[in-house]
């Protein structure tokens, strides 16, 4: 495909800052309300983990340097919710476009593993969060301490993604440092906490992407589109059209939608919502009933 000419490629400012802009404004707001400390608390900080759970997916558009036609916005935004999501951003994108290289290689593939649970305590254990926050601490001081050795990450960016990995914790430091000598625990209840109880629903979301698809190269038949509702795409940048992002991954996210229903025929694997998959994914570890994933 000619990306410069054909409509599908064309890039924008205006889309990605509206809706990152309505959701900081959110996030705020809802920071405000977690401090008043009323009954409702508790309800807020989890409006408050599936608002900052979303920032994965600006993160993960600005890593193909899709979501703003400005290259460094791309890279300030992906810096930014790397940061939320303990994923520095140069490693982040490293570990990302080795996924899209291998797609489902059970070799090559980063993602396999880690993210595919072939029994039912793994897929506990994955949907809590546990492990992905354990493999994100032991990155985070692995790159600290200057080891970007990881074979996803090239060589002339293995610097850069130690510098930067430094840059984050000592950003993390300082806003500890104040909060400790401020005794203010705004931090804990509109990031760290919200961070946790966010997690699982993030893992449910990306389990959807690739879990039970072919291990093979064929784009259409490797990656799961799901059906749902406007909030989820809203807030997810349209990440559930997934088929179409890995068949085309230079498509900014406000054209997914569109390119989907082009290759929509093609597309192997189509699921209609997020607990029809996990349904069905539940039933094919337990081996229960006779269904089909196509």
């Amino acid at each position: 495909m000619n990306q410069h000419s054909n409509p599908y490629f064309q890039k924008t400012n205006h889309h990605a800052s509206f809706r990152f802009l309505f959701v900081i404004t959110l996030i705020l707001f809802n920071g405000y309300l977690i401090n008043l400390e009323n009954i409702y608390q508790k309800f807020f900080i989890l409006t408050q983990g599936l608002l900052l759970i979303s920032f994965f997916a600006p993160l993960h558009e600005c890593s193909h340097s899709t979501a703003f036609k400005t290259k460094l916005l791309n890279k300030l935004l992906m810096f930014f919710c790397g940061m939320v999501h303990l994923m520095p951003s140069i490693w982040f994108r490293e570990f990302h476009m080795q996924h899209h290289r291998h797609t489902q290689n059970t070799q090559k593939d980063p993602e396999l593993g880690k993210e595919h649970p072939k029994t039912i305590f793994s897929y506990i254990l994955l949907i809590t969060g546990i492990k992905i926050w354990i493999d994100l601490f032991i990155n985070l001081f692995r790159l600290i301490l200057g080891n970007a050795n990881q074979p996803y990450i090239n060589k002339h960016n293995s610097k850069k993604a130690v510098f930067e990995a430094r840059i984050v914790f000592a950003i993390y430091l300082l806003l500890f440092l104040i909060s400790y000598n401020l005794n203010n625990g705004l931090l804990l209840y509109v990031w760290i906490i919200p961070m946790i109880i966010g997690q699982p629903f993030l893992r449910l979301f990306l389990l959807a992407e690739h879990g039970f698809c072919d291990s093979i190269a064929d784009m259409k038949k490797n990656s799961r589109t799901i059906k749902t509702n406007f909030l989820v795409r809203f807030f997810m940048w349209n990440m559930n059209y997934h088929t179409g992002h890995h068949h085309a991954p230079g498509i900014p996210f406000h054209k997914l939608q569109k390119y989907q229903k082009k290759i929509e025929n093609k597309v192997k694997y189509k699921e209609l919502g997020y607990l029809s998959f996990h349904k069905k994914y539940l039933m094919q570890l337990l081996n229960l009933g006779d269904f089909r994933w196509v």
